[in-house]
């Protein structure tokens, strides 16, 4: 099993940039991998993704250094259990509001006795005859990220971030922001004052903290708080960016000679 180099980065206290894919076509995924991210999620809560085209998505990392981490669509451990045997080395949870919601996370990537999942990873062991490499490490391999979303979960965070087998706790900011009464609202003291609480409980629990963002510059300001898991933006919104910026800056050269 090969080493997961996103748990690397963070057992070392340096900080781990991914990119995010909402994206049917596994080129993307490729695409952002070998961009450089330090991992790259793939969306499955908000995004039409099926079980093949997950597959596909994390075969389109095997050659490069990228974590494949995959976000459920909810905190079951059937749906764990399927994104991790199709290859993810690292699980997003939705919507972790609680204590035993953050425990029943980490059971589903762990096998009994630690946990609840069920043998089966041909793909995630690359159909490989030494089984039992995987059985060894996956425990310590698998992130684990769980995402903090509700007045609830902010309520718990002390309590959710020092649960065994936690990696991070991530601010959701879209969701947060709305079940804060602030909708989308990143600049209001009460959104600030609440992820800068979910830093203070991941840092008290000597786990990393990290933040959803779009864009460099909310990606380098959560990075100046202490974030260590960002996500810098998504497969769409680069595009997106990419491709306002280059129309404008032909328009311009256009509109200037005439």
């Amino acid at each position: 099993m090969r080493e997961n180099r996103t748990k690397r980065l963070l057992r070392q206290g340096r900080a781990a940039i991914g990119g995010w894919v909402v994206s049917e076509d596994p080129t993307t995924t490729e695409i952002m991998a070998d961009a450089g991210f330090d991992f790259v999620v793939v969306d499955t809560e908000h995004a039409p993704q099926t079980a093949t085209g997950l597959q596909a998505h994390m075969m389109a990392l095997k050659d490069t250094e990228a974590t494949g981490v995959v976000r459920v669509l909810w905190n079951d451990f059937v749906r764990v259990k399927q994104a991790l045997d199709v290859g993810a080395e690292g699980i997003v949870f939705p919507w972790v509001n609680t204590v035993e919601q953050a425990q029943a996370a980490v059971a589903s990537t762990r096998y009994p006795p630690r946990g609840n999942r069920g043998w089966g990873p041909r793909r995630a062991i690359r159909f490989a005859a030494d089984q039992m490499d995987y059985f060894r490490h996956a425990e310590a391999n698998i992130l684990v990220l769980c995402q903090v979303e509700t007045q609830e979960a902010l309520d718990n965070a002390e309590a959710i971030a020092a649960v065994d087998g936690v990696d991070a706790l991530m601010v959701g900011p879209a969701d947060f922001s709305i079940n804060l009464g602030v909708p989308l609202d990143w600049e209001c003291d009460k959104f600030l004052a609440g992820v800068r609480r979910v830093r203070q409980a991941a840092d008290a629990a000597g786990k990393a903290f990290g933040v959803i963002t779009s864009g460099a510059a909310y990606a380098k300001r959560w990075l100046a708080e202490g974030a260590r898991v960002i996500i810098a933006g998504a497969d769409g919104a680069f595009l997106k960016m990419m491709a306002q910026a280059t129309l404008g800056e032909i328009r311009q050269s256009i509109g200037s000679r005439g």
